[in-house]
């Protein structure tokens, strides 16, 4: 479709961008919501809202859109694609605003945070309104409490799948020993058995 509407000269609105995709089985086993950042694309034809393509990035729309990818990756921030973990919008104790000026100087998960040297942590001390070292410091906290609160969890669901496990076999053997007792009761009574036969 789109390589006929560029060929009929209606050319297609392209645009590249980033976006965070949360990886569901991290996030179950950390404890935290965990993201990593993607490539996507959304291609819009002019005058038709009903086709609309948002979607994870390919070899092909870096092939078919050559200067549109040039210009994303010009534009590109420093956020790789190997980005993963805890974004800090996800972090409660942040504003959005918080959030946003720590991108700026490309802080964007929590684990970033909570590595950062005593350098790096310094610059953005201002824009937390607290010690950057606490700052560092509840980050850490924070990874350490999901991870152990995580354990609990998985913890938790192991037992629950336990014990629901065994009151099914209580449940069985009860049917088993009703099914038993059935059966004693509407057996009749053996008849002695006649010595001079």
């Amino acid at each position: 479709m789109l390589d006929s509407d560029v060929g009929n000269s209606i050319l297609p609105h392209v645009r590249f961008y980033q976006k965070e995709v949360k990886h569901e089985f991290n996030t179950e086993k950390e404890g935290r919501p965990i993201y990593y950042m993607a490539d996507f694309v959304r291609i819009e034809i002019p005058g038709n809202t009903f086709s609309i393509i948002d979607t994870f990035s390919h070899e092909g729309h870096k092939q078919q859109f050559p200067q549109q990818w040039a210009r994303y990756q010009n534009e590109k921030k420093d956020l790789g694609d190997d980005v993963t973990g805890t974004m800090l919008s996800d972090w409660s104790i942040l504003t959005a605003a918080q959030v946003r000026e720590l991108k700026h100087y490309h802080f964007y998960t929590v684990e970033q945070v909570a590595l950062a040297s005593d350098a790096q942590i310094n610059t953005i001390t201002p824009i937390v309104g607290m010690s950057g070292f606490a700052f560092r410091e509840k980050a850490q906290n924070y990874l350490k409490h999901a991870k152990d609160s995580a354990i609990v969890d998985a913890q938790s669901e192991e037992l629950r799948k336990r014990d629901a496990e065994i009151e099914a076999l209580k449940a069985q053997m009860n049917e088993l020993m009703a099914a038993a007792n059935e059966k004693k009761r509407g057996r009749p009574a053996k008849e002695p058995e006649n010595e001079s036969n």
